[in-house]
């Protein structure tokens, strides 16, 4: 129960934040450049509700921090001896920050209700193309990150393959050698119980 409790939480924060942070983005945007400082600045002067925008955006992203916190805090999935797959929120965090900017930063330059101010189509096409890059690298660090696990696989894979190989080729060896060596090669993990047991049958067979 906590480990659903906690997911739906963690993922309705993460949600809602990044609904926060783009509907930050997007409002700034529609503004453009502006300067607060009293009546004798060149700049545009910032409308009313600016300092809103900024928390907006600043309570958003502190939120993402507080919402990966609890998804790598729920523990095991119920039912399920693997470890929880803390890496995931690299996908929720990282990635889900950095396209809510992008997605923002479009819809505020080319989306229907888009009307930029001074300076927000080319502030916007920046911080969106940027997002899309540094979005797209929380993917491939995670993609990254299990590929040593896919080769492992892989070897342990060719090298059950060989041993079989060997076993069935191995017709002057003692049975009883054969099978302790098969043992072995279960116990390290390069053949699974399924796979040790077919190859012991074999050999018995054929004694």
């Amino acid at each position: 129960m906590r480990y659903v409790i906690r997911t739906f939480v963690a993922m309705t924060l993460f949600a809602f934040c990044w609904v926060a942070v783009g509907y930050g983005i997007f409002q700034m945007l529609q503004i453009g450049t502006c300067a607060s400082g009293g009546p004798y600045v060149s700049a545009r002067q910032c409308p009313d509700g600016i300092t809103g925008l900024f928390f907006a955006i600043t309570g958003g992203i502190l939120g993402l921090f507080a919402a990966a916190g609890i998804y790598i805090s729920r523990g095991q999935p119920p039912g399920s001896s693997r470890p929880p797959n803390r890496a995931a929120v690299v996908i929720w965090f990282w990635t889900g920050l950095f396209w809510s900017l992008a997605a923002a930063s479009f819809l505020a330059v080319w989306g229907p209700e888009a009307n930029p101010g001074p300076g927000g189509k080319t502030g916007g096409l920046i911080v969106g193309f940027m997002g899309l890059v540094m979005g797209a690298g929380g993917l491939f660090a995670l993609n990254f990150r299990r590929r040593p696990t896919l080769s492992a696989g892989l070897v342990n894979t060719a090298f059950t393959r060989l041993a079989g190989t060997a076993t069935r080729f191995s017709g002057a060896a003692d049975p009883v050698s054969r099978i302790d060596t098969l043992d072995r090669l279960r116990r390290q993990g390069t053949l699974t119980d399924a796979e040790f047991e077919a190859l012991k049958s074999k050999i018995v067979g054929g004694a």
